[in-house]
């Protein structure tokens, strides 16, 4: 997979919004969509920009924690928990060789997956 689709899976998977974002408590109804919207773009874009310039030595040693403090270091300002979870799940995601295929009727994601066997 590459990055910028671990990292869309990884903050689709792990991402609490009302966690990372607590001021949509206080927004009105008709603000919400667009709040939040906005907000997954702009921290997509910022850990794809963080992951791509900074990542490299913590994704090739499969370290997490590396990463995650490389990201909170770089100004993406979620919790450290969530932000360890989502740096998970990128490095399980990258060790994956996978291509999406399409959405099934159900909204299921259809991947194409090699896999070796021992």
């Amino acid at each position: 997979m590459t990055i910028e689709a671990c990292i869309a899976h990884a903050i689709h998977k792990d991402l609490d919004i009302l966690e990372a974002l607590p001021e949509v408590y206080e927004l009105p109804m008709e603000a919400l969509e667009e709040r939040i919207d906005t907000y997954i773009q702009t921290l997509q874009q910022s850990l794809v920009k963080a992951v791509k310039s900074l990542g490299e030595p913590f994704i090739k040693a499969k370290d997490p924690a590396g990463l995650c403090i490389t990201c909170l270091r770089a100004g993406i300002t979620l919790p450290p928990e969530m932000m360890l979870k989502i740096c998970q799940t990128i490095l399980q995601l990258n060790a994956l060789d996978a291509r999406f295929i399409a959405d099934d009727a159900n909204g299921t994601s259809v991947y194409y997956m090699k896999l070796t066997l021992a």
